[in-house]
């Protein structure tokens, strides 16, 4: 069974725009029988904290996997170092690429219907021509990976598009405390 919900406010609420400036998003493209390799490889990386903000991952035309890892610009050297030392993969040998990008991402008390919200947000971009290299939906929660130095820009635009409701001085949430 599948719920669909529908959202609809003159002005759509958000809690916020965050912005994450200096991240590297790094490519891999994979036959698709070396997924179980590239799962080993992912989790030889760690090292007990958190290097990837994202990955994701879709098939091109040719039916390889391409990966995407969206990491923070001082793992940079970790990340190639493993993809390096792990030649044995067909395709991800010489086929890789770092390249700086921004991260904004938001969500909002209504982002059930987050097909309708990325809608508004992808029309409110392509009206103000910002370049998107890739979004991404988690739960409640809305990625935008930019190239480098756009996102400023991005959050101020979607600012400007979405109401962002002002919390009052005297109340608290569980991340206030």
């Amino acid at each position: 069974m599948e719920t669909i919900a529908v959202y609809w406010e003159p002005v759509i609420r958000t809690y916020g725009f965050h912005l994450v400036e200096g991240q590297v998003l790094c490519q891999v493209k994979l036959e698709p029988d070396e997924i179980g390799a590239w799962s080993s490889i992912l989790q030889s990386m760690d090292s007990g904290e958190p290097i990837f903000r994202m990955v994701w991952a879709h098939a091109d035309q040719q039916q390889r996997i391409k990966f995407f890892l969206l990491c923070d610009d001082e793992y940079r050297h970790k990340v190639q170092i493993c993809l390096e030392r792990h030649t044995g993969l067909k395709t991800a040998n010489g086929r890789t690429s770092t390249d700086p990008v921004d991260l904004v991402y938001f969500h909002g008390p209504h982002f059930g219907d987050r097909y309708g919200i990325m809608d508004y947000t992808l029309e409110t971009l392509a009206q103000a021509r910002v370049p998107l290299l890739a979004a991404a939906c988690s739960v409640a929660t809305i990625y935008l990976v930019l190239p480098a130095g756009w996102g400023p820009k991005t959050k101020t635009q979607l600012s400007t598009a979405f109401e962002i409701p002002l919390k009052k001085p005297d109340e608290r949430t569980d991340r206030d405390t």
